[in-house]
């Protein structure tokens, strides 16, 4: 039933005059001249019939027991955004009473079935939804019919969208440059005879004459490629007769297709915005705007539906048309030879593998760059792979199958006997037990797409196709586990072979076939223990650059978004022109642009190595300055601050002044003096880039050659630094300035805008008191031996505690070191050292019965924190620490509860003025709403009313039994 609903809509989709359907069997639209109607739940006929064959549908991909997922998932979406249903007759909408739940009777009979079924799918198949662009997730996000049906997918939808960092590019086609000349295969010495020579580089420049000529005139209506070019390209292979000189022009010929098509953007060709003057003129922040309007402009919007015919889109067409008008069978010869000893080199090539381990592939730079070159790899082995195919199989191809059996044995008898042109099955059993699938399959896939009627039936190629179906069977999307495919990886390979599965050359039934040998492929696909396939080298840019018909799905929800209440949100957005004149007046770039130029001209006709040579030498040039500049200039800056602020504070003597206006003053005076910075870091690049050039590249590099580098290097480095220091070394100049006026000041005491409010040490002081930092190590040595694991033998002396609290006090009036951070940690740590006092936690040092502190010595502690609190202390003291549940807590685990020191403490904070009895009363009511044992629940709430009752009795004795009694008068007589 689906089967016959998907092509229905997929004959549909490629003719737009909608087709006579079928007698009593209604089937949805969606073209544009329609208006949608509306979809509503309520009114979803045979839910449960839909549900369950949903389901079964979703198992079906899930599993992936259909050949093409894209394309089922492209019919899903046709059924999401059908505008109405059409039928033959009216009256064949309604479905007759007895075949509502048989299998005769139509799947959709309306739209609101189309939709629900559709919802119900892609509810199983948001794993797979939630790794497509983002242009798709948002579309599929905004779809109201989505919203209406399943709120909770269009959440999830939702939340992918704005998690998902996959921006896709459309491709641009590129502009022909020339492949530069090769002096190590393209000199005299290459040649057998200077005729030879000559005829080589008069063909050479004819190639790129007929090159330049197609560029500038395919897009013309008419023009024709044999009629325009053909008589001029077998001229020229005519001259070819040397087996040599065919050799040198393929080679030729393949790197120049490589530098055109090697990439959708096209490797060398120029990028509106990359020139300087274009740069200077916008700014960086609009390049990105201007790029994407560029694509939107120049790149193709269709890729021909959800699964294309195999074709040679842009540049790739010059070079097929070419290889059609020569029509030369040495040239043909020569070029299958080049293209299979390229392939196996790329394929064999080892590429970067991280370890399994570093998962974290995208915040690791060099990992960029390896799945970068991964990339370039692939998207070279599938062109190379394609014209391949199209050169092997160019005898056999034909528009039609053989018409009757008898000859199609006969071709098949005979082409059995031609060894093939390149041992692909060899190389797809190498890969599958490399563990490299990714790499290889992609590629093969490009070669037999090009193959004709009779290669499927071939018994070597079927084998091959019979590999690639297990493959496919294989590659369960909901297997993840330690060692699996990474999953973008297979989603690549279900992309590429559903959409090799679906050519009209390949059987429909071949999918169908071989499940016998399924087991033993398995085994034999798991040999390697790690390689590309479980390295995440497969980002979406790349999916969607080798499966462009990925990009159906979006253009398919983008129709839907323009089509539906006249809205324009959503992808299709309106380009609004606008105009550079209100950027201000720029100074001319004209001579900087043209240097730019020459020197894109100048590394063209020289090794990649040189380029990269003189561009590593820049940027580190360029780094060294900026840290050159800052170690010198800055530094004498830093220092001249230094001295006027040490001038200023003699003048001003005992009056002081605002940090703050010192600050604006002495970068008012130093500031003006960066723009040195400029001159110098020109001297330093000046100085140090020739030299590093020199020492990077070899003896022999000739002294124009040098000297050019050389210059280039100076001005890339000089620019890079320039650009940094201008935008930056006023603020590093302000910030390394004030940097050392706060550290004076420190030095000098307290700031002076906060020497009226708060206190420092006398004049007299000598600054003798102890270092915060050794005071802060000194108590948390005490509370970490409270609280933490001891020996018996570990203790503190009543002593050592009242001279750590004594040097406390030194420090807290002297203040000579002191800062408002390490203050409040003290105050933190002061209050929890009376915490473990009341609960009588410090162990003590001496005999064995006596490891506790006297009341009396407890006491006098006690006091001489609240006089720090009270005088010494002048930031907020967390004294509500005391009585959160962990510090009152360390009561419950002390036999008997002595509870006097805590009444003591809190009375004396209330006496003192440092806590409010509303407050204490508010801290012992939220204790009391704590979990506690049902003993110290008791307790506690006799304590709380005993300090409401009597607030001021001095120094209570209270055991845990007296705390229980239940006659009141009682304890409080005896307290």
């Amino acid at each position: 039933m689906l089967r016959k609903e998907r092509s229905k809509l997929l004959q549909q989709s490629h003719a737009p005059t909608c087709p006579t359907p079928e007698s009593g069997c209604p089937h949805p639209s969606w073209t544009g001249n329609l208006t949608a109607e509306p979809a509503d739940p309520a009114r979803v006929s045979s839910r449960e019939r839909l549900e369950l064959v949903a389901l079964v549908y979703s198992s079906c991909i899930a599993e992936n027991l259909v050949p093409n997922l894209f394309l089922e998932l492209f019919f899903v979406l046709q059924l999401l955004t059908a505008r109405r249903m059409l039928a033959a007759k009216d009256s064949d909408l309604e479905p007759s009473p007895g075949a509502v739940d048989s299998l005769e009777s139509p799947l959709f009979q309306s739209v609101h079935d189309c939709v629900f079924f559709a919802v119900q799918v892609l509810e199983h198949q948001f794993h797979i939804l939630s790794h497509l662009d983002k242009g798709t997730l948002k579309l599929l996000a905004e779809n109201e019919r989505l919203l209406c049906f399943s709120p909770v997918l269009q959440g999830h939808l939702r939340d992918a969208y704005e998690g998902s960092v996959a921006k896709v590019s459309l491709a641009m086609p590129p502009s022909a440059q020339a492949v530069s000349f090769q002096p190590e295969t393209d000199n005299r010495a290459n040649f057998s005879s200077d005729r030879a020579f000559h005829t080589f580089k008069k063909q050479r420049d004819v190639f790129y004459e007929v090159l330049r000529e197609w560029e500038d005139r395919h897009e013309e209506p008419g023009w024709d490629f044999e009629k325009g070019l053909g008589s001029r390209i077998r001229a020229m292979m005519g001259q070819l007769s040397a087996a040599c000189s065919h050799s040198h022009f393929v080679r030729l010929f393949q790197k120049q297709l490589l530098q055109m098509c090697q990439s959708p953007g096209g490797a060398g060709g120029t990028v509106l915005g990359e020139a300087p003057d274009v740069l200077n003129m916008l700014g960086a922040d609009k390049l990105g705007r201007l790029r994407r309007l560029q694509e939107r402009l120049v790149a193709p919007q269709s890729s021909g539906g959800p699964c294309p015919p195999p074709t040679f889109p842009g540049c790739q067409g010059f070079f097929r048309d070419f290889i059609l008008s020569a029509s030369s069978f040495q040239f043909n010869q020569h070029l299958m030879d080049s293209l299979s000893l390229k392939i196996r080199e790329l394929n064999s090539l080892a590429l970067p593998q991280p370890e399994p381990s570093d998962e974290d592939g995208e915040s690791d730079v060099d990992w960029q760059g390896e799945r970068r070159q991964f990339a370039v790899v692939l998207l070279s082995l599938r062109l190379l792979a394609k014209f391949l195919g199209f050169v092997a199989f160019l005898p056999y191809r034909g528009p039609e199958p053989p018409p009757t059996r008898e000859l199609q044995d006969t071709i098949l008898a005979l082409r059995s006997q031609v060894p093939p042109v390149l041992d692909v099955r060899a190389l797809l059993q190498q890969g599958l037990r490399a563990r490299r699938a990714v790499l290889t399959v992609p590629w093969l896939v490009e070669f037999l797409s090009l193959a004709d009627h009779i290669v499927p039936m071939l018994d070597y190629y079927r084998s091959v196709f019979t590999l690639l179906l297990h493959l496919h069977r294989s590659l369960v999307l909901s297997k993840e586990s330690e060692g699996e495919m990474c999953f973008l990886n297979k989603l690549l390979l279900l992309a590429v072979l559903g959409w090799l599965f679906q050519i009209p050359t390949v059987p429909e039934d071949l999918f169908f076939l071989e499940e016998d040998q399924l087991d033993a492929f398995e085994v034999d696909t798991v040999a390697s223990e790690h390689g590309l396939d479980s390295m995440p080298v497969v980002d979406q840019h790349l999916l969607y650059t080798c499966c462009p018909y990925i990009g159906e799905l979006r253009k398919l929800l983008a129709s839907w978004v323009s089509g539906s209440s006249g809205r324009s949100g959503g992808f299709v957005r309106k380009i609004t022109p606008t105009t550079t004149t209100g950027l201000g007046a720029q100074p001319p770039r004209t001579t900087q642009g043209l240097q730019a130029q020459l020197a894109q001209a100048f590394f063209h006709n020289q090794p990649p190595s040189l380029r990269r040579t003189v561009e590593f030498v820049a940027e580190r040039i360029g780094s060294n300055c900026v840290k050159h500049i800052k170690a010198t200039l800055v530094a004498d800056l830093v220092g001249q601050a230094e001295s006027l602020l040490q001038e200023q504070l003699v003048t001003q003597g005992q009056e002081g002044g605002d940090p703050a206006q010192l600050l604006e003053i002495l970068c008012s005076q130093l500031c003006p003096h960066g723009a040195q910075a400029l001159t110098q870091g020109r001297e330093f690049c000046q100085k140090k880039s020739p030299g590093a050039v020199r020492a990077l590249l070899p003896e022999e590099t000739p002294a124009a050659v040098l000297s050019s580098a050389e210059n280039i290097a100076v001005g890339l480095a000089t620019e890079k630094a320039c650009a940094w220091l201008s935008a930056n070394v006023t603020a590093l100049i302000r910030r390394e300035v004030k940097a050392a006026v706060s550290r004076m000041l420190r030095a000098q005491g307290p700031e002076p805008a906060a020497r009226g409010e708060r206190r420092g040490c006398s004049r007299a002081c000598e600054h003798h008191a102890p270092l915060p930092s050794h005071l802060i190590s000194e108590i948390k040595d005490v509370l970490s031996l409270a609280v933490g694991p001891r020996d018996s033998e570990e203790g503190v002396s009543p002593e050592h505690l009242e001279q750590l609290l004594g040097q406390l006090g030194q420090m807290l009036q002297c203040r000579q070191f002191l800062c408002p951070p390490a203050e409040q940690h003290l105050a933190k740590c002061s209050v929890e050292l009376a915490s473990l006092l009341v609960a009588d936690q410090i162990p003590v040092l001496g005999p064995p019965a006596q490891h506790q502190l006297e009341r009396g010595q407890a006491r006098r502690l006690l006091l001489m924190l609240v006089s720090l609190w009270k005088d010494d202390f002048q930031v907020p003291v967390p004294l509500q620490l005391l009585l959160r549940p962990r510090n009152v807590g360390l009561l419950a685990a002390t036999r008997p509860r002595e509870w006097d020191l805590l009444l003591f403490l809190l009375r004396e904070l209330v006496e003192k003025g440092l806590m409010g009895r509303m407050e204490i009363e508010a801290c012992l009511g939220s204790l009391r709403e704590a979990q506690w044992p049902r003993d110290f629940s008791e307790e506690l709430a006799t304590l709380f009313n005993l300090f409401l009752a009597e607030p001021h009795v001095p120094q209570p004795q209270l055991r845990a039994c007296e705390l229980v009694q239940p006659n009141r008068g009682t304890v409080l007589a005896q307290s």
